[in-house]
């Protein structure tokens, strides 16, 4: 799933399959809501805004929606 290290803890939080977030640090670990409240583990405390950003919901890449609009509008002028 989706992992990312903390740039000022350096704790790496896992996206876990059911949603939530697993945080280790130091041989220690912890999960937690997407919200960041505490669910079980050793570690009792989690980077709230770090947690949404991990477990929210993935945004199409803008990068995608404008080549997917621009290929959209060349097949509808090779239609008319």
């Amino acid at each position: 799933m989706r992992a990312i290290r903390h740039p000022l803890s350096g704790a790496i939080y896992d996206l876990q399959p059911d949603g939530t977030v697993r945080i280790e640090k130091d041989g220690k670990a912890g999960v937690f809501r997407r919200d960041g409240s505490y669910v079980s583990g050793e570690i009792y405390s989690a980077d709230p805004h770090l947690c949404l950003w991990i477990a929210g919901r993935e945004l199409p890449s803008r990068h995608r929606q404008g080549a997917d609009a621009s290929r959209e509008r060349r097949s509808n002028s090779n239609e008319g």
